[in-house]
């Protein structure tokens, strides 16, 4: 049995899956319940405990957003709650607490590897993933490996993909990121922006998207964040020359108001041959992927 952690911006989700990956348990708490009790680590340790309790579990994986090392252990450098636990050899202290072989890998990585592996990107060789969350991770799988470039942070940042030099500033040190126009995160301060009557509800995103369907003024904002997505989306495919595309996020449950239009314009946009080859999906795995994709990392496979 595999055991599961994906450490986000804002939600912590932990999963127990059987060799083959069917969910046994699975479970998403706010991050808050943990940092807010002093000790973020001790805290994360504790519930794992409870959380294997019981079950014969064999190797497992925690996901954390960052720039995370996979084969010393670290988080090397985050902005957020994942700055906490920067500096401290997370693989180890993990192992030794629950007593199996355990790994850390960045969370769009994960994402990446768990569609891979079990969803949306399963029998593709080569493909580029990309979170809708808090923040906007991204990951690629070339030739059938994740891919890490000249160090292990390789394709981690395609979220920092400058869509307006002229845009504001990104806590990265860029300008104009991607992030700053796509992530859930600023999705949400713009509907507020621009249709401050939803700023009462405490998740406008999804009455947000009720209103799309019978409201042109609504779906105005909705194309041109489907207009600044696929920018990045063809800066990726140029990039990476991939076969597909995945897109994950809780944005996502509302795939089937964003997703058409946004093909669209990226198979107009990429030069591809021929124009539209590659694929551009939603994720299968949702909240589960990045979980279910450290669970069964391929070097866990090695340990």
């Amino acid at each position: 049995m595999r055991f599961g952690i994906d450490f986000g911006g804002t939600n912590l989700k932990t999963g127990l899956f059987t060799e083959q990956g069917e969910i046994i348990k699975f479970e998403e708490n706010k991050l808050s319940k943990f940092t807010n009790q002093g000790n973020l680590l001790k805290a994360l340790i504790k519930f794992s405990r409870d959380f294997i309790e019981g079950f014969s579990v064999t190797k497992g994986g925690l996901a954390i957003k960052g720039l995370v090392n996979t084969y010393t252990g670290y988080v090397m450098e985050d902005i957020g709650a994942g700055e906490l636990l920067a500096g401290i050899n997370l693989a180890k202290v993990f192992s030794e607490s629950l007593n199996i072989p355990f790994i850390i890998e960045n969370d769009a990585r994960a994402y990446a590897l768990g569609e891979w592996k079990f969803g949306a990107g399963r029998n593709t060789d080569n493909m580029v993933c990309i979170t809708l969350g808090t923040g906007l991770g991204c990951a690629a799988i070339v030739n059938g490996q994740p891919f890490r470039g000249a160090d292990v942070f390789g394709g981690l940042l395609g979220g920092h993909i400058s869509i307006d030099r002229n845009g504001p500033e990104c806590s990265c040190g860029n300008r104009g990121c991607l992030e700053l126009y796509c992530s859930a995160t600023a999705l949400n301060a713009r509907v507020k922006k621009n249709h401050p009557e939803l700023n009462i509800y405490k998740e406008a995103l999804p009455r947000f998207f009720e209103k799309v369907k019978e409201n042109k003024f609504y779906r105005t904002t909705l194309e041109k964040f489907q207009d600044d997505l696929a920018i990045g989306i063809v800066n990726l495919i140029h990039a990476y020359n991939p076969d597909l595309v995945v897109l994950g996020g809780g944005v996502l449950k509302s795939s089937n108001l964003i997703m058409p239009r946004l093909i669209e314009i990226v198979h107009r946009r990429a030069w591809t041959y021929p124009r539209g080859k590659v694929q551009i999906k939603a994720s299968e795995l949702g909240n589960k992927a990045a979980a279910l994709g450290v669970a069964f990392h391929p070097e866990l496979e090695n340990k």
